[in-house]
């Protein structure tokens, strides 16, 4: 028969618990995992955001220009969209008669820009599209200025509106208009859409991530706008998910076009939103996808591998409104509301922190071998432990001597 000497059977048996649980407690701290803390924040003051406006570019180019420069080009991308598609076009006045229903429709403008050039859109002027500000009853020219970009289909405008170099403030008061109403005003017609972004942001080249808005000649058009900020904060090295601050869809955008513009020099990707003034003016558009072998979905992998890691401070708005229409001089402004609603904030924090760990580990070895690290340290270094003297034993009955008593 075996016999196991219980103190060595407990030890192990409590050894290996313990063990396994600071390895558990120690490899999940290692990777550094994070928390997040969702806050709902009621701002006292608001800045004036940026707007985005998209804009199409049929409505912007003079399409005779585009006739008399490529009448065969035009004549036959028109004839695929009208009927009778065999009706004769020799002539500015017959390619205006038939051509000019086609001319807001989506699949005219994604044809039309097959043939376009980067200076056939740069030539359209913008300038005039938002002439002044309205704050208030008080009417301005020098508060906004506009930034533009552009791609085949559609061009973008961002009118960023600021005081003395400063971002425009407006102080809040729940269910009160403390401040007066801001508003851009406008000389847009057909159809076209509005969003807010951050000034640092890059362009949003999704049409329905924005407000339509529609507007024929003789109407006002109103649109009153309010916004939602929602801000995500990242942990950086070496928390999880290991941020990095850097604009994220800005670099996977240049990545792309480097790279594409590299294989097909002069050529640009269809979809690809560039700024104004900053490619050659010959350059051309063309839907890379469709070519043979096409290595636009190879390219794009590529450009990923660089933004792996999320910005450190992401900020979006959520933008929502209303538009009225009615019959008038034509007058067209597009108004920031009052903030009405909280602005959310997705901020991370550690989930371990080296006092909860040195929690930890004194718990578990409580737990299994009821040590006290405070106990120990008070011990051997606050109140060090003083060892008993020793003392001889010694038997005084042994020695004492003994005397009768006369007692008389």
């Amino acid at each position: 028969m075996i016999y196991f000497n219980k103190k060595v059977l407990i030890l192990t048996f409590c050894s290996a618990g313990c063990s396994i649980q600071l390895f558990q407690v120690l490899s999940q701290f290692i990777q550094f995992p994070v928390r997040t803390e969702i806050i709902y924040d009621y701002p006292s003051k608001m800045i004036v955001p940026d707007f985005d406006i998209f804009i199409r570019n049929t409505n912007l180019l003079n399409l005779t220009e585009i006739y008399l420069k490529q009448p065969k080009k035009i004549t036959q991308i028109c004839k695929s969209f009208v009927q009778p598609s065999n009706a004769t076009i020799e002539t500015l006045e017959q390619f205006n008669d038939f051509c000019s229903k086609a001319f807001k429709s989506y699949e005219f403008g994604l044809s039309l820009g097959k043939i376009l050039t980067v200076g056939d859109i740069e030539a359209t002027n913008v300038e005039p599209l938002i002439p002044k500000v309205r704050v208030g009853d008080i009417i301005r020219s020098d508060l906004c200025s506009i930034e533009r970009h552009f791609n085949s289909i559609n061009t973008f405008l961002r009118v960023s509106c600021k005081e003395n170099s400063k971002p425009i403030e407006k102080q809040l008061v729940r269910n009160i208009e403390a401040d007066e109403r801001f508003c851009i005003m406008h000389n847009i017609y057909n159809k076209f859409g509005v969003r807010f972004a951050h000034t640092n942001s890059s362009i949003n080249p999704t049409i329905v991530s924005y407000n339509d808005i529609e507007r024929e000649k003789g109407e006002n058009v109103l649109t009153f706008l309010r916004y939602r900020e929602i801000t995500i904060e990242s942990s950086e090295w070496p928390y999880q998910p290991n941020c990095r601050h850097y604009n994220k869809t800005e670099i996977f955008n240049e990545c792309l076009r480097k790279k594409l513009f590299q294989l097909y020099p002069g050529t640009i990707h269809m979809e690809d939103v560039v700024r104004a003034g900053e490619l050659a003016k010959d350059s051309k558009f063309e839907d890379l996808r469709t070519r043979l072998h096409s290595p636009v979905s190879q390219k794009r992998k590529e450009c990923a591998e660089l933004v792996k890691r999320p910005q450190c401070v992401e900020k979006t708005y959520q933008t929502q409104g209303k538009t009225f229409k009615e019959k008038g001089r034509g007058i067209g402004m597009i108004c920031l509301e009052s903030q009405v609603d909280f602005n959310i904030i997705l901020k991370t924090y550690p989930k371990y922190t080296l006092t909860e760990i040195l929690i930890y580990i004194s718990s578990i070895l409580g737990i299994w071998f009821g040590v006290s690290i405070y106990g120990r340290l008070m011990e051997g270094f606050v109140c060090p432990r003083i060892d008993e003297p020793i003392f001889q034993k010694v038997d005084v009955a042994q020695n004492v001597k003994r005397f009768p008593l006369d007692i008389q």
